[in-house]
Parts: structure tokens; C-alpha cells; sequence
């Protein structure tokens, strides 16, 4: 039998997945991160309230939140090529069917249900098969790869927004749509592997099994089953229910905040282009850290300094400069968080099992990603102003920061990268 291109090319494959990880983010976030553009449009068409239309937001977090738990199982069953190529004709699908709503029904269906599956799909198999690939360098590569979600919010975004005016917002949608279908399901269905081993290679790029290589390697991967029922694996899942609760919920109320202190609209959301690029920093630098004191310090290091960051917003006066120095700040912490507890998964728990249970600790963050908003809402309702609710957020991300410091490797390993 002759050897696998793969295994010919001059270097190692899993360098190739990283790419494909980085272009499906990209496309995937350029379309999810842009649908909020086409809602004035819609509005205006239809005579919509802002309710209405949000919550085929809200509608999305959670179906998405639901269905992250069966990606994993799906994968096992069709393989992680069928799954990726089915996400994105079901995200990229639903934007091109939701160019072509007449009712508000059908906007809660086609994005809230069906684009929502295909995400979840997205995100979850590219990440853990990425980081199937790597062990020394797991912590860089998934967190480098999430430099795709910035590219996606400095490339694809501007450019839908000037569509809009020229094309309307169908057609601009229409056209999204099928470039998300083009790119996620085609890339990933040509290009992404189960795993090293399939093309006889090993992670790394090494010429031996990891057992061979490192002493205390993981012998035996954990079932979903058996995960379920470890503390480890419930404390790392409660830990990421509060990150992305936290997470989502700057982006509901920080701005209105700094608009309610004085600071203009256009100013204050002029913050997010900062924290984009930043994140792209903070991706690469707590990539970097993550391999050399481990995915355990990092995630305490960076929930920390998140929770530090919604404390300082409630101190910042009605100044352009400290407003995009906490911009920095939050940029920097926020873009090294949310993919090193995917890595940590496959660290603590094995690879053979990784999407499902990635999809299970998902779960919790969508719970947290939908409950934190409306308790952030309600706080606000009640007391007219965002300090308390901020406050709460910070408290809730510290909560993250501390349960991430109990994490103890439930193999009994020293700690590590």
C-alpha cells in the first residue's frame, strides 16, 4: 500500500488542520458576528420590534448550547468530515434561507434552530480535532487558531456592512450564506482527519506514541460516562459556565454603561475594534504561556484578569483614554480564556472522547451564555444603572478563576503543560 499524501508532505499535517481550523472560524464568526448588521434592515421591513428580532438571538445561544452535547456523538458516528460539511450547510444554509423570511416564525426557525445546529459543529469538531494533533504545542495552536473569530470581525463584517446599503439586505445575506457553505463545509470535508494516527502519524509530528515520549502520559481515555461522574470534569464545566456568561454579557452591557457615564455611542463602540485586535494578541501571547506553565494557569490567569477587568469598568470615568485602556486590558485576557478549556479537556480526559465531552462542558457555558443576560437585565431593570450588574459579572468570573485554581489532573499527574 502506498504511503498517505499526508504523510509525504515536507511538513507536519497537523499544521494544516490549524488552517482549516483558523479559515472555518473565520467564515463561521464572520457570518455569526454579522447578523446583528442585518437586524435594523429586517426591522424596518417587517415593523419588528428589538424583542422580537433578539430573540432570535437568544433563541440561537440556547439550540446551539443544546445541540454542542450530540456534535460529539454525531462525530463518532459519521465521522468529523460529515460532521463539518453538515455544519456548514446548516449554518450557511440558514442564512441563505433567512434572505428569504416573509414571517417572524420562520426568522426564529431558520436562524434560531438551524443555523444554531450547524455552529455548534463548527466550533466544537475543528477545535478538538486540532487538538488531537498536538500535544507539546496544544495550548498555541487552539488558542492561535481562534485568531480566526478576529479575522472573521475585521474582514468579513466591514465588508458585509457596505454591501447592505448597495445590495440590500437580502441579497448581501443570500450571498454570506453561500460563501459560508463554500468555504466551512468544502475545507473541512477535504482536509480534516480524525486524528495523527489514521495517517499513520503521531501527535506532534513525533516518530513515536506520546506514551513512548512522556512520562505520565494519559494511558486510558475517559468515557463520557465516566467523565460525567468525576469532580474534575463537573468543576471544570461549572468553572465555564460562569467564563462564558461573563463573556457574553460584556457584550450586552458594557457599552450601554459607558453611553449612560457620558461617553459617546460611536466612542464606546469604538472599544470592540480594540478589543478585537487585542484578542488576536491575547490568542497568541496566552497561547505561548499555556505550553509553558500549563492550560490550568493559564484559564486561572485570564479569568482572573476578566473578572479584574468588569471591576475596573465600574471605575472608569467618562474618558476616551482609560475606556480603550480597559479595552486593552479585556482584549488581551479575554482572547487567551475560552480555548484553553478545550484544550484542557483533551489534557486531563484523552482524545478519543474530546468532542463530546467539550460538547458537554459547551452546554454549561450556553446555560451560563443565556441566564447571565437576563439576570444582567433584570439587576439593571431594578437599579437603574449597570454598576451593580457589572459587579456581579466580575463576581461571577472570579467564581470561573477560583474553581479553575481547584482543577487537580484526575489521572493523578504533576502538574503541567
Amino acid at each position: 500500500m502506498s504511503e498517505r499524501w499526508e504523510k509525504r508532505l515536507p511538513f507536519y499535517y497537523g499544521w494544516v488542520i490549524f488552517g482549516i481550523t483558523f479559515f472555518i472560524y473565520m467564515f463561521m464568526y464572520g457570518l455569526r458576528y454579522s447578523v446583528g448588521i442585518f437586524f435594523e434592515p429586517i426591522r424596518n421591513e417587517f415593523g419588528w420590534t428589538n424583542v422580537q428580532t433578539a430573540s432570535g438571538v437568544t433563541i440561537f445561544f440556547w439550540v446551539y448550547a443544546v445541540s454542542a452535547p450530540l456534535v460529539g456523538q454525531l462525530a463518532r458516528k459519521i465521522g468529523v468530515r460529515k460532521t463539518v460539511l453538515m455544519g456548514g450547510l446548516l449554518l450557511g444554509g440558514g442564512g441563505v434561507l433567512l434572505s428569504q423570511i416573509q414571517a417572524l416564525w420562520q426568522l426564529y426557525l431558520v436562524w434560531g434552530v438551524i443555523a444554531a445546529m450547524g455552529s455548534a459543529a463548527l466550533y466544537i469538531v475543528p477545535t478538538m480535532v486540532l487538538s488531537k494533533f498536538f500535544h507539546k504545542k496544544r495550548g498555541s495552536t487552539v488558542g492561535w487558531s481562534s485568531v480566526g473569530v478576529s479575522a472573521g470581525q475585521a474582514l468579513i463584517i466591514p465588508q458585509v456592512a457596505k454591501l447592505i446599503p448597495s445590495w440590500g439586505w437580502r441579497p448581501s445575506m443570500l450571498f454570506l450564506g453561500a460563501l459560508v457553505i463554500c468555504t466551512t463545509s468544502l475545507i473541512g470535508y477535504l482536509f480534516l482527519r480524525e486524528d495523527p494516527e489514521e495517517l499513520g502519524l503521531y501527535p506532534d509530528g513525533a516518530d513515536r506514541p506520546l506514551n513512548e515520549l512522556q512520562d505520565g502520559a494519559l494511558s486510558e481515555d475517559w468515557t463520557p460516562k465516566r467523565a460525567s461522574t468525576d469532580w474534575t470534569f463537573r468543576i471544570l464545566a461549572v468553572s465555564y459556565f460562569f467564563t462564558t456568561g461573563g463573556i457574553i454579557s460584556m457584550m450586552t452591557f458594557v457599552v450601554p454603561h459607558m453611553i449612560n457615564i457620558g461617553i459617546s455611542p460611536i466612542q464606546a463602540s469604538g472599544a470592540f475594534g480594540v478589543i478585537g485586535i487585542m484578542s488576536a494578541m491575547g490568542s497568541i501571547l496566552f497561547g505561548f504561556f499555556s505550553d509553558r506553565f500549563g492550560r490550568k494557569r493559564t484559564i486561572v490567569v485570564t479569568t482572573g484578569l476578566i473578572a479584574l477587568a468588569f471591576g475596573v469598568s465600574t471605575l472608569i470615568p467618562a474618558n476616551l483614554t482609560m475606556l480603550y485602556g480597559w479595552a486593552v486590558l479585556y482584549g488581551l485576557s479575554y482572547g487567551g480564556a475560552p480555548e484553553q478549556y478545550a484544550a484542557i479537556v483533551t489534557d486531563y480526559f484523552g482524545p478519543a472522547h474530546n468532542t463530546t465531552l467539550f460538547g458537554l462542558v459547551t452546554l454549561a457555558g450556553g446555560i451560563g451564555g443565556g441566564l447571565f443576560p437576563l439576570l444582567g437585565g433584570w439587576i439593571v431593570d431594578r437599579t437603574g444603572d449597570y454598576y451593580t450588574t457589572l459587579l456581579v459579572l466580575a463576581a461571577g468570573m472570579a467564581i470561573a478563576s477560583a474553581l479553575a485554581f481547584s482543577l487537580k489532573d484526575p489521572n493523578g499527574a504533576t502538574p503541567g503543560p
